[in-house]
């Protein structure tokens, strides 16, 4: 319900923003985000409990591409890539500890009522989740307006036809790089979606059955990713080849999944799944940085929003045939140079492959704008 939702709404808001201002979009979607915390406090049964699920995704839509423009618009073309890692990071630290904050505020209300209600504490991280998000919609009305906040609004042509005739407005070359980007945004979601279904299935059936082994592999990884996302988004800024990074960050780590379904251990799992994250942690923020490098202010958010709707359309799909392809494969071993490997294998060789040919393509035809100092 929240992917549904959330992945055509990326693109209308994005282009929206582009007709309004980002300011606005962002207060109304954390205004969403904070009615659907008391939704989910409040909610009566699943159809209601899916109801608020998909004003979450529009809210999640709303908030999450027309911010990364407005911080393209507010912070100078030479720090982009510093700011951006530095907003990638805390949304994965949001990510990683998260649910354990989640944890705590459930447990907190069993240790310190005498006689605590079951379906109190479950609803007690969703009333934190209110409060916070009632605060992070009071800080954002102190957000800076970006340059399409300032400028002459254009409410014409308010129609799905504008997202495209926005991309009619970068040049050739430009639109040459954010199609590929396009691409490779959709089938990395497709191949991330598959792997991270398949990866619980393959730790918990041939490496670790206690769970805490899965919490250890995501909370190094994560670590991982959120050190990578900084030091890539200082090192760019410096150098100003953001298209080398991003694809050193693909040589590194898409040949790693050809080797995880080798791995029995829990400790050289981590390790090698660490640098399979290097990837997301260092192209996330650079291709945020190099997208709007690539586009003009005045349709950015257009150009986010496409990006975020590919990407998130890539995931919900990849996830879902994981799912299958998991139970397709995973009771069926077969030999490979020698080796007795089960079928688990296939979901990662996929993706591996999959990432293998994102990388040949974001190679050829993305082409970095000449850097002015």
């Amino acid at each position: 319900a929240f992917m549904i939702s959330r992945a055509p709404m990326a693109a209308f808001v994005g282009y929206l923003s582009d007709r309004i201002g980002r300011k606005r979009i962002i207060v109304l979607g954390l205004t969403f985000y904070f009615l659907t915390a008391v939704g989910f406090v409040l909610s009566p049964n699943i159809p209601f409990l899916l109801f608020v699920r998909i004003l979450q995704g529009i809210s999640s839509a709303m908030v999450w591409p027309v911010a990364e423009t407005l911080l393209t618009e507010i912070v100078d073309k030479l720090h982009r890539g510093k700011a951006m890692s530095i907003y990638v990071s805390l949304m994965n630290f949001a990510g990683i500890f998260g649910p354990s904050i989640g944890v705590a505020v459930y447990k907190i209300y069993i240790t310190s009522v005498s006689n605590p209600d079951l379906f109190t504490a479950l609803r007690m991280p969703f009333i934190f989740l209110a409060i916070v998000s009632l605060a992070a919609l009071i800080s954002s009305l102190s957000l800076p307006k970006g340059r399409r906040d300032s400028a002459t609004h254009d409410k014409s042509r308010f129609s799905l036809h504008g997202i495209k005739d926005s991309l009619k407005k970068l040049s050739a070359e430009a639109k040459r790089s954010i199609y590929t980007i396009y691409v490779n945004g959709i089938v990395n979601g497709f191949g991330m979606g598959i792997v991270n279904t398949s990866a619980i299935v393959y730790i918990i059936q041939e490496v670790v059955k206690d769970p805490s082994g899965l919490g250890l592999l995501y909370s190094i990884s994560g670590v991982v990713t959120i050190t990578s996302s900084i030091l890539a988004g200082h090192l760019t800024d410096k150098i100003g080849k953001r298209k080398h990074l991003i694809i050193i960050g693909y040589l590194i780590s898409r040949p790693v999944f050809f080797l995880i379904p080798f791995v029995k251990n829990l400790w050289t799992l981590i390790g090698l799944y660490s640098l399979a994250t290097l990837s997301f942690g260092i192209g996330m923020p650079l291709m945020r940085a190099l997208q709007a490098d690539l586009t003009p202010s005045e349709v950015r958010g257009t150009i986010f929003g496409l990006q975020q709707t590919f990407f998130n359309s890539g995931t919900a799909v990849g996830a879902l045939a994981g799912g299958y392809l998991c139970a397709a494969v995973s009771g069926i071993n077969f030999e490979f140079f020698g080796l007795t490997v089960n079928g688990i294998a296939i979901p990662f060789w996929i993706t591996a492959i999959l990432g293998i040919c994102t990388t040949i393509l974001f190679w050829t035809f993305v082409t970095e704008p000449e850097r002015k100092f």
